[in-house]
């Protein structure tokens, strides 16, 4: 009879899962073997944060949940981080820990934490393998991770049940799917207060899959009301459209973008999770909204049709009767103004929103670009452009620093074929440097491009701006180009523009990986962050 580290891992290979990401110990060897036995990759990187990450976006990206491990004690507190992202970030992921035996859990203190209690907030179900059908329990754990709202899913997996013997039953896995019958009837009182609106704005979330494109556009054609979209959401349509006017909220310009939201008579919420909103404006608003699952927490309380997202979009688009919802041109004119950014001239490094633009204007259109947390990612959540679905990726809900690199290595998995770029400040790569070494280990044409300014720059503004001088945010980066190359990745420094173009052009033609270090002008920061 297989055991239950067997059983997990030949489960997880039925369902489709190819790799585990993950660091190992004495404790969860059983079944790390089990996984070469059932020909699942188990991928070793330098942290479990990063292993976490990984696995997170490649769930994002394909909707079936990626898969992370770790041992006890500092392998699980490792964990959390990436964990906790995957949670606010509503990816799915199955996180499998392993644990004491349960023969000596009473007794042995060393290395010992509650592990379910631990990860039970950040998790939307931790469980203890052993008692059971372990694949039933796995099926069921994948099951929960994919539904809305997507999330982590927990497995505790004891190191003595790890090897012993797993009775199977001959349950059938029930089914889980979204029907008809789960549409919320609210949302014939969505449709009559848009209705009523006369200048309605559309903000698309990250709870859009990007299945729903077609279905999105359709509608917001219908409504010709302007749209925003979150970061989570960037792509989604695309930012040529002539009704986008820009991304909320939290990113560059936040102040205009609010005055934008704030100048409509009613928001109109597509797969909107305020889980992405740093400020509380989306209850000072009147929203009707439409989602998977409800969003109503705290003081938020919209108005919302919830059931299976493309019925929903599409029956509302059939509704709209009233004619469209066009704003005053000149509303429209001063809204899109307000996006329109020059680059300062840069006198200490390059423009960092010149960088942007520059880069932007080699990547390919369906080249997917992730984006690490500091002050580059409000520049880049906003005046990145994305054209199509599932090309932009950044933690928002958590907001975590060592994102960029890891969720490049992710999408680099599961589009081999496409161009991945990672766009990460100095603080974020000496977070997630280790990583280097799983891209040169498993050959990915990732293209790393740092922007150095030797300080954690956007909580230096921050400082600065309430009245305190800056402390505990500079430090002296390392040569970039150097260690990279010191991991065997080639790498570059480019101190203009043209420089940096070329280098990634000629990265992206070679596919071929590539750090590239670019020194920026952080006062460009003061002005748009």
């Amino acid at each position: 009879m297989p055991t239950h580290s067997q059983v997990i891992a030949k489960t997880l290979a039925e369902q489709g899962v190819k790799y585990v990401f993950g660091l190992p110990g004495g404790e969860i060897t059983a079944f790390i073997d089990a996984c070469r036995r059932a020909d699942i990759r188990f991928v070793l990187t330098g942290h479990e944060s990063s292993a976490a990450l990984i696995a997170q976006v490649m769930g994002q990206m394909t909707g079936k949940p990626g898969v992370c491990a770790a041992t006890l004690g500092p392998g699980a507190t490792n964990l959390v981080t990436g964990v906790a992202n995957a949670f606010l970030d509503r990816s799915p992921l199955i996180a499998i820990v392993a644990q004491i035996p349960n023969a000596s859990y009473k007794t042995m203190t060393h290395q010992r934490l509650g592990i379910d209690a631990l990860f039970a907030p950040i998790t939307k179900r931790s469980s203890v393998a052993g008692a059971g059908d372990s694949s039933k329990l796995v099926r069921e754990s994948l099951s929960l991770a994919a539904t809305p709202r997507p999330g982590p899913v927990m497995l505790v997996l004891p190191s003595d049940v790890a090897t012993q013997e797993c009775a199977l039953c001959a349950e059938t896995p029930e089914a889980h799917s979204l029907s008809d019958k789960a549409k919320n009837c609210s949302l014939l009182k969505v449709q009559e207060r848009i209705a009523r609106s006369q200048r309605p704005v559309v903000i698309i979330g990250l709870g859009v899959p990007s299945g729903a494109a077609s279905a999105v556009r359709k509608l917001v054609e219908a409504l010709q009301a302007p749209f925003l979209v979150t970061p989570k959401a960037k792509g989604i349509l695309s930012e040529e459209h002539p009704l986008f006017l820009g991304v909320a909220s939290g990113m560059a310009i936040d102040r205009d973008i609010l005055e934008t939201i704030r100048a409509a008579d009613l928001v109109v919420g597509i797969g909107f999770d305020p889980v992405e909103v740093d400020k509380t404006w989306f209850a000072d608003v009147e929203v009707a909204a439409i989602d998977s699952v409800t969003m109503a927490e705290g003081d938020y309380h919209p108005l919302e049709a919830t059931g299976d997202l493309v019925s929903l979009i599409t029956d509302l688009t059939g509704a709209v009767m009233v004619g469209p919802k066009r704003w005053p041109e000149e509303l429209l004119q001063a809204r899109r103004q307000a996006r329109k950014r020059l680059p300062r001239t840069a006198e200490k490094g390059v423009s960092p929103l010149g960088l942007i633009e520059g880069l932007r204007s080699v990547f390919p259109r369906d080249g997917i670009v992730t984006c690490d947390v500091g002050s580059h990612k409000l520049l880049m959540g906003q005046f990145w452009q994305s054209y199509e679905p599932g090309t932009f990726f950044m933690s928002n809900g958590l907001s975590g620093m060592g994102y960029g690199i890891p969720s490049a290595i992710g999408a680099q998995l599961v589009h081999p074929e496409r161009a991945v770029m990672a766009v990460v400040g100095d603080g974020g790569m000496l977070m997630m440097i280790h990583d280097l070494a799983l891209i040169r280990e498993l050959r990915l044409p990732v293209v790393v491009v740092v922007l150095t300014d030797n300080s954690l720059s956007l909580i230096r503004v921050s400082q600065e701006r309430r009245g305190y001088p800056s402390c505990g945010v500079n430090f002296t980066s390392p040569d970039f180009a150097a260690v990279a190359k010191a991991f065997s990745i080639h790498a570059e420094e480019a101190k203009t523009i043209p420089q940096a173009r070329e280098a990634v052009e000629r990265a992206l033609g070679q596919r071929s990986a590539l750090l590239l270090e670019v020194p920026v002008d952080l006062r460009e920061y003061y002005d748009l962050v």
